[in-house]
């Protein structure tokens, strides 16, 4: 009962407020949707922490974060997002309500039934690389030392006799795909995770035994994992003590391993080609490897994207790009967590698509923010032009390049370099 008086009313959005610090416009309008649709992914999904969605999961998850931490850096010229989800896991003593030593999936939070995904964890150092590398934040990345060792301590557990991981527990999750069902007894990609994140730990802290550890996991790796063709899931543990390697192979671990350094296109060639040339987002049509189960967007088409930017292949981002994202861009203005409209389809991560705009299509292949340089390389696409913008402390960074003539034109901040 009783009486209310309307006095006003109005809408407050709650989003970052400089995403729209970053430009980027080319020849081909599916390019321009795509970083729109980025932008607005980041935007509703970074404000206090880097979220996986702004309506269903407003939480601040692992390995997620990866990825939206680059994209910060790209729209914003800022790490201020990034600082605040690494600080949050550096505030508490401890975790309550999770097995000490390992890192809660996502935070802050309380764990249901002290449940949590081991591989989010291994996620969770590779940030914290990048993090310093971007900001030389050394102060954080040292109040974070005793729980990167924790962790480690704790997944030693579970190393078998070969120093791989066996049995790990709770959530093991390697893809939203078939290889989220082969993850016992040894699963091969949370094992080149595993060596990655050593690596990672090794160069952030002076662990050399690390460093040692993971040379050997991936030696180990190669030898159980890889058929001849291609790398196999995992493996399981018989009655008699012997291990098992099941013949099970999807496309997220082939990605896995070169993303993970435990095979180059040096090391395994062919390999490399057949993932190259007939793999990808066309595969659904062309059926090709029916073997081989397919990925998803969370994270093996990223990390295909990541693999083939590393080795140059950007006429294949090129079309790819527009294979993953053109429809997601068109139907919802956003970017999803799956390749198909079945849930979160305004997941913060799929922002990465902007970085992948700017690196690879674009050509600023990196930005080194403590040397304030930029390595800038003329991509191989069928574009007419491109320009991009992209925010730093010091002002904006400016590439534009025409095809029909003239050299790239590039322009920096006061005290910045530009290097081929």
């Amino acid at each position: 009962d009783g009486a209310v008086t309307l006095e006003g009313n109005y809408l407050r959005e709650l989003a970052h407020p400089h995403a729209g610090r970053a430009t980027f416009a080319s020849s081909d309008p599916r390019l321009d949707a795509i970083f729109a649709a980025a932008g607005q992914t980041f935007r509703q999904n970074a404000t206090d922490i880097f979220m996986d969605c702004p309506s269903r999961e407003r939480a601040g998850w692992l390995c997620d974060s990866f990825f939206t931490a680059r994209v910060e850096a790209n729209l914003t010229g800022a790490m201020a997002v990034e600082r605040n989800f690494l600080e949050n896991y550096a505030q508490p003593a401890k975790f309550p309500g999770l097995v000490s030593g390992m890192l809660p999936m996502c935070y802050p939070m309380d764990p249901s039934k002290g449940r949590y995904i081991p591989n989010w964890a291994m996620w969770f150092v590779l940030q914290l690389e990048e993090y310093e590398s971007r900001t030389g934040d050394r102060e954080l990345v040292d109040q974070l030392r005793p729980k990167i060792e924790a962790l480690f301590d704790f997944f030693t557990r579970f190393e078998n006799s070969d120093g791989l991981l066996e049995n790990l527990e709770e959530w093991v999750f390697v893809e939203w795909s078939k290889a989220n069902e082969l993850v016992q007894d040894v699963n091969y990609p949370s094992n080149m995770l595993y060596a990655a994140a050593l690596d990672s730990a090794s160069k952030l802290f002076g662990r050399e035994d690390w460093r040692v550890k993971a040379d050997a996991l991936r030696s180990t790796i190669n030898d159980q994992a890889f058929d001849g063709t291609f790398y196999r899931d995992h493996a399981v543990r018989l009655s008699d003590g012997e291990l098992d390697i099941r013949p099970d192979r999807t496309e997220v671990c082939q990605y896995y391993a070169f993303f993970f350094r435990v095979a180059t296109p040096d090391s395994r060639p062919k390999l490399w080609r057949t993932l190259v040339e007939e793999f990808g987002p066309h595969r659904r049509e062309t059926k090709a490897h029916p073997a081989i189960h397919p990925c998803n967007q969370l994270p093996g088409n990223m990390l295909r994207i990541e693999i083939l930017s590393r080795n140059g292949e950007t006429a294949n981002i090129y079309d790819e790009a527009i294979g993953y994202w053109h429809s997601m861009a068109m139907t919802t203005g956003t970017l999803w967590e799956h390749d198909q409209a079945t849930a979160s389809c305004n997941h913060g991560f799929a922002s990465h698509a902007a970085v992948v705009l700017h690196r690879d299509i674009l050509g600023i292949r990196s930005i080194d923010y403590q040397e304030k340089s930029i390595v800038f390389s003329l991509p191989d696409n069928p574009l007419r032009h491109c320009r991009g913008s992209l925010p730093t402390p010091d002002g904006d960074i400016i590439v534009e390049w025409n095809r029909d003539g003239g050299d790239p034109q590039i322009a920096l901040p006061p005290g910045w370099r530009a290097q081929e």
